[in-house]
């Protein structure tokens, strides 16, 4: 048993250092901000057809699952924007006479939130639900006002300041159950660029 003894506490001393060793585990980011009030926000810019439209859209995270610093999050997105730029009207294709141009939607989907040692956070989103669209045309044609359905992606590259991430946001929408005799259709969704503002 005396010989035991000294191989122990060798042993033991050995566990104790290694332990310190190890690097300290990086605290979990816990958000501010109460889950029923927004923690998100992109403006940005979605051009198709040669419409330009100008978007907000407000977001509320709900995070259900973080390991460290990373997490994926329950997102609802609403969403308003209104066209300022219209195409060059053409006699041979009716819609390019666009007056004005609205798309709202409301949205739900699953995000990704990265936020890394160095004050970098990078992110993505996949959303879906449904669109708001109307349109006017100049030259007597009739206005376009309709719904159809929406799914969207979008890249987030920015850094983290203190307890909020601003940066680029990158992404596209793609409308599903448009109707063919619709004139407006020609200008929902398309790429998009702009910047977000985090503080989940």
């Amino acid at each position: 048993m005396n010989r035991k003894l000294p191989v122990l506490l060798v042993f033991s001393l050995g566990l104790t250092s290694v332990a310190h060793a190890q690097p300290e585990r990086p605290t979990e980011h816990v958000s501010p901000t109460p889950a029923w009030l927004p923690r998100g926000l992109f403006l940005g810019t979605t051009i198709r057809e040669g419409a330009v439209t100008p978007r907000v859209k407000v977001q509320w995270q709900f995070t259900f699952y973080q390991e460290r610093k990373d997490a994926f999050a329950l997102l609802l997105e609403g969403g308003l924007g209104w066209a300022v730029g219209f195409p060059d009207p053409r006699p041979d294709m009716p819609h390019t006479s666009l007056g004005s141009f609205y798309e709202h939607s409301a949205q739900v989907g699953i995000g990704y939130r990265n936020h890394l040692p160095n004050d970098v956070h990078w992110g993505f989103q996949v959303t879906g639900g449904p669109v708001f669209y109307g349109a006017h045309f100049d030259g007597g044609l009739p206005a376009d006002h309709r719904s159809a359905g929406i799914v969207e992606g979008r890249i987030h590259l920015g850094y983290q300041l203190g307890a909020t991430a601003v940066g680029l946001a990158v992404g596209y929408s793609e409308p599903f159950g448009l109707k063919r005799r619709s004139l407006g259709r020609y200008f929902v969704g398309g790429p998009m660029v702009g910047l977000f503002v985090d503080w989940r």
